[in-house]
């Protein structure tokens, strides 16, 4: 872990990859995704995940609409907290 968040804000030299520090959500989620963010908020909306089964499903949501590969099963605050506040700006964008 220790590697991947030194290179992230670094792109290649021989342009194999680009930054990381910026990820684009998509304007046109599915409504299916919209739905599980809607519910998925009631175990998420203290700021902290209600059990393991709700972190893990935070992760694999934010990891689906984003393309990334986070674990779900990591305890990285840094990793966490970036998905949490994805999913904490898209509840807010979709709630309304």
């Amino acid at each position: 872990m220790k590697v991947k968040a030194r290179l992230a804000p670094m792109a290649c030299p021989q342009k194999y990859w680009d930054k990381t520090t910026e990820v684009q959500t998509p304007d046109d989620l599915p409504q299916e995704i919209i739905d599980e963010i809607l519910d998925m908020w009631k175990d998420l909306k203290t700021g902290r995940a209600k059990d393991v089964q709700a972190k893990k499903r935070m992760i694999e949501t934010y990891n689906t609409i984003h393309m990334t590969s986070y674990s779900p099963t990591t305890n990285c605050g840094s990793c966490i907290s970036t998905c949490f506040d994805a999913i904490k700006k898209l509840y807010k964008k979709y709630s309304e």
